[in-house]
């Protein structure tokens, strides 16, 4: 414990608050995907918004960056620390839910709580948190807020900026914002709690945020349908959204690929058809209707498509077992091996023109490329991932591919990111891509909450 503010903190922190060893920094130094390896002076646990405020002071004092860090769940390193003079900041301890108004509908947790713990809180209410993603039992809310996580729901609920009523953080020169508050509406000039939202951990470190509640879903169905292309995959999405409205929750698309390679390598998750379909769409309603109901809506939705080929769930463990078609496609892609991610954002509309430019431009440019095609139809999240041969030259495919798939996503209207952020991954290409007067004002922005470069240099801008 060499460096001086190590030495103070160690003063400043509780006991177990400061970790320097080498075997507990491994695992904060790695990203999600293996990718990046960092390297810090050590790893702060601060458990108060007064210990984070002594922290980033004393940062700032030493000229030691901060890297926030929640559950290290993110997929653009954007929680990896890149230079030897930064400290990790994690949210571990703070992990406390601090109010739950059940007649408000509303829940301030901090910022170290997990995704799944603050689902269970609100459900002990009769109540519904309802964001949902894979990392459900590790994501903690701070980097939930930070990267404006999506998931599962967005078609019904939208990302957590719809979800965060309000927001506490502390500032770059130890200054606390308390944002937290439960109002529906306040027109009080610039909602600053969105510029924290998103923002990647570059403005500050939020310690607490107050989200909004919903009803208790009291009953759920699903289907699986077989499909003949993306095109009949929009078809049927117009129809379930006119159709079926509030209480449609998730319309997700899963290619021919993505279904093989789950047959592949998770052979005990049973598959509906077969042969494998084209595509096929994974459809969940939920609300406060009874289950009988909601299957009777579902039928008849399917019904009036002319959609036989379909698999409706006759109940929860059926329903399970549909989910596990889809979520477990990133599982199977690395059990399959090499696999080049894409997290691309388009107009729902032009989904199917860019699947067949895509697929074409890649057959031509680098047909060794496996495209492995699913997201979230409903709101025009596709994962657009490929997978490849080997790993001498996959570095290089995944430059080759990028650019192709990148170029083709904004000239039909989308951008580079659906809900994976920007991170470190691809900042190159926002700066390459982006409107050029965005970055600028993003650059100002960070500029003046932050004119040291204390938060997370390298990442986002």
């Amino acid at each position: 414990m060499s460096h001086p503010l190590l030495a103070e903190l160690a003063t400043l922190l509780p006991a177990n608050a400061l970790v320097t060893a080498a075997d507990k920094l491994a695992p904060r130094l790695l990203d999600q995907r293996k990718r990046m390896h960092g390297q810090t002076l050590g790893l702060a646990l601060p458990s108060s918004t007064a210990e984070v405020v002594q922290i980033v002071e004393a940062c700032r004092r030493h000229g030691v960056v901060i890297v926030p860090q929640g559950g290290n769940t993110g997929l653009v390193g954007g929680a990896t620390p890149m230079q030897a003079n930064s400290l990790i900041v994690g949210s571990d301890k703070l992990n406390r839910i601090r109010a739950l108004d059940p007649a408000g509908y509303t829940l301030t947790a901090e910022a170290g709580c997990i995704l799944d713990d603050i689902r269970a809180a609100a459900e002990g209410a009769d109540r519904l948190f309802p964001l949902w993603l894979g990392s459900s039992g590790s994501a903690r809310l701070g980097g939930l807020v930070g990267t404006n996580a999506g998931g599962l729901q967005v078609q019904r609920y939208g990302n957590t900026r719809e979800l965060v009523l309000g927001i506490e953080a502390v500032l770059a020169d130890g200054r606390i914002y308390n944002g937290l508050h439960t109002l529906r509406k306040r027109n009080a000039g610039y909602d600053l709690k969105q510029l924290f939202i998103g923002a990647e951990g570059t403005l500050g470190f939020v310690t607490a945020a107050t989200l909004r509640l919903f009803p208790a879903e009291r009953s759920e169905a699903v289907a699986l349908v077989a499909l003949p292309d993306p095109e009949a995959v929009l078809a049927l999405f117009a129809q379930a959204k006119a159709q079926l409205g509030e209480v449609l929750t998730a319309f997700e698309m899963i290619d021919a690929e993505a279904l093989r390679i789950m047959a592949k390598h998770f052979p005990s998750i049973a598959q509906p058809f077969s042969p494998i379909p084209p595509c096929a769409a994974l459809i969940a309603l939920s609300g406060g209707e009874a289950e009988q109901v909601l299957n009777e809506r579902l039928a008849e939705l399917l019904m009036a498509a002319g959609h036989e080929d379909a698999t409706l769930a006759q109940d929860g463990s059926q329903a399970k077992a549909l989910w596990a078609l889809r979520e477990h496609i990133p599982a199977a892609q690395t059990r399959e091996g090499p696999s080049i991610k894409h997290d691309l954002a388009l107009p729902i509309s032009a989904i199917p023109a860019f699947v067949r430019a895509a697929r074409a431009a890649l057959a031509e440019q680098l047909p060794e490329a496996r495209p492995v095609v699913f997201g979230h139809m409903g709101d025009g999240n596709l994962h657009f991932n490929l997978g490849w041969p080997r790993r001498e030259d996959f570095d290089a495919a995944e430059a080759r591919a990028n650019a192709l798939l990148f170029d083709l996503t904004l000239a039909h209207g989308g951008d580079l990111s659906a809900e994976h952020g920007i991170g470190r991954l691809r900042l190159a290409e926002a700066d390459a891509r982006h409107d050029p007067v965005e970055r600028a004002l993003m650059r100002e922005i960070k500029a003046t909450l932050d004119p040291d470069g204390l938060f997370n240099p390298g990442v986002l801008v």
